[in-house]
């Protein structure tokens, strides 16, 4: 599978019938470009149950850190992170890594017609315990506004599977999307600094 038909799926899953964000922890109006929200734990396999992102709308990139305690980088197929621009229109970007046979495969980043955007200084970095998604302000059609943003991480056992063949949250299931599966709402707006 291509990564444009994975970019659909994660989009789907992310934006559509299986993704969500919603702010469960505020900021200090001092760091109010900065929004740390949760994520209940064993709604998903523990090598991929993610219990908080940050995002971070800064003037140079938005940065998003998903944390994830017990990750397992073996079972990770897919990382896509989904943002949403306050642009007329509400420009939406997708960035999507994806695990070849081998290895990693670059990350790839999109615009809402699907189309391919190119960008130097994007990246995804999978840490012990945390995945972080760097996305240059420019590489977002130069956004000097506030973002939505929506995370999903696809484990190994739903590689190329649609989001209608996605079982219910559980401590089995093989994608986590905060924070639930059954909503297609993004996160609240995180301002620009």
């Amino acid at each position: 599978m291509g990564p444009l038909p994975l970019i659909r799926t994660c989009r789907l899953l992310v934006t559509g019938t299986a993704a969500a964000l919603v702010v469960s922890a505020a900021a200090s109006p001092a760091a109010a470009e900065t929004r740390v929200l949760t994520d209940p734990r064993h709604d998903a396999a523990a090598a991929l149950d993610l219990t908080k992102v940050t995002v971070a709308n800064t003037k140079r990139a938005v940065v998003v850190r998903i944390t994830v305690p017990r990750l397992r980088r073996s079972k990770l197929a897919a990382i896509s992170v989904v943002v949403r621009t306050r642009a007329a229109g509400r420009p939406e970007f997708v960035s999507l890594r994806t695990r070849g046979v081998a290895r990693w495969d670059r990350a790839v980043l999109t615009d809402d017609t699907e189309a391919t955007v190119r960008c130097s200084g994007d990246r995804v970095r999978i840490g012990k315990r945390s995945v972080t998604v760097r996305l240059p302000q420019r590489c977002l059609g130069g956004n000097r506004r506030a973002v939505r943003v929506g995370v999903a991480l696809v484990g190994t056992d739903l590689k190329g599977v649609g989001p209608l063949e996605v079982d219910d949250p559980g401590p089995r299931t093989a994608i986590d999307v905060f924070p639930r599966l059954d909503s297609d709402r993004l996160s609240q707006w995180v301002r620009y600094r």
